[in-house]
């Protein structure tokens, strides 16, 4: 992540911890916790079998233009040396569009028929 981004998200959190009522040490624990969740769920890596190849699927969040996108990666090494990348602002949509742009490439290489690529592509 950025540095930018980090400095931003501490200078958000010193802001907040000024103006909340502060009755109790407990609110600041349940506040970062569900904070840190979050940011740790904009986070994802998973290998799925796709057409009988073991792929790997990275998703990560982006901050472009005060806008958060998550750029999606997904690969199949010793299959296709190429992957599919996808920017969106939708994390299930970085995956899929994503998904999608691998099996573009692997019909223009030829590595799948038009038969697989439709079903992938319009799903």
């Amino acid at each position: 992540m950025r540095t930018g981004v980090v400095a931003g998200l501490c200078v958000a959190l010193v802001v907040m911890c000024l103006y909340l009522p502060q009755p109790c040490e407990a609110q600041y624990e349940t506040l970062i916790a569900s904070v840190l969740g979050k940011l740790t769920g904009l986070w994802h890596n998973n290998s799925v079998d796709f057409m009988g190849h073991t792929c790997h699927f990275r998703r990560r969040p982006k901050v472009r233009k005060f806008k958060l996108y998550h750029e999606g990666k997904f690969w199949c090494p010793g299959w296709a040396p190429f992957e599919g990348r996808s920017r969106t602002k939708s994390r299930s949509g970085s995956s899929r569009e994503a998904i999608k742009d691998f099996v573009r490439k692997a019909l223009q290489n030829g590595l799948i028929t038009q038969q697989d690529a439709t079903v992938w592509v319009n799903n």
